[in-house]
C-alpha cells in the first residue's frame, strides 16, 4: 500500500495552486479536445438539449416545486384567518404640534 506523499516545500497553498492548474487543464481538455468529430462539451450539450431531456428538466422542476409546497404546508400549516377586531370607540389623542416655524 502506498503512503500519501507529503511535500512540505510548497505547503497547503502550493498544493491548492497545483490542484487548480490540474483542474484548469481538465476543463480545457473537456471543452477543446475532440472526441471523434465533437468535443466532450459539444457531446454533452447535444445530449442535454434533446426534447426528451428538456421535458425531463421541466418535469423535475414541477416535481421540485410540488415537493417544496408540500414541505412548506407540513412545516408551516396555514393559520386560520381571524376576523379583524372591531373598534371599541376610543379615539387616540394626538399631540398638537407647535405652529412656530423653525429658523
Amino acid at each position: 500500500m502506498l503512503a500519501p506523499v507529503r511535500c512540505d516545500v510548497f505547503g497547503i497553498a502550493g498544493r491548492r495552486v497545483a490542484e487548480g492548474v490540474v483542474a484548469l487543464f481538465a476543463l480545457l481538455g473537456f471543452a477543446f479536445v475532440p472526441l471523434g468529430r465533437k468535443t466532450a462539451l459539444e457531446h454533452t450539450l447535444g445530449i442535454v438539449t434533446t426534447p426528451a431531456a428538456l421535458d425531463a428538466w421541466h418535469e423535475l422542476g414541477d416535481a421540485t416545486s410540488r415537493l417544496r409546497d408540500k414541505l412548506l404546508a407540513t412545516v408551516m400549516p396555514p393559520r386560520a384567518v381571524a376576523a379583524p377586531l372591531e373598534p371599541v370607540g376610543a379615539k387616540p389623542v394626538l399631540p398638537r404640534l407647535s405652529e412656530k416655524k423653525q429658523p
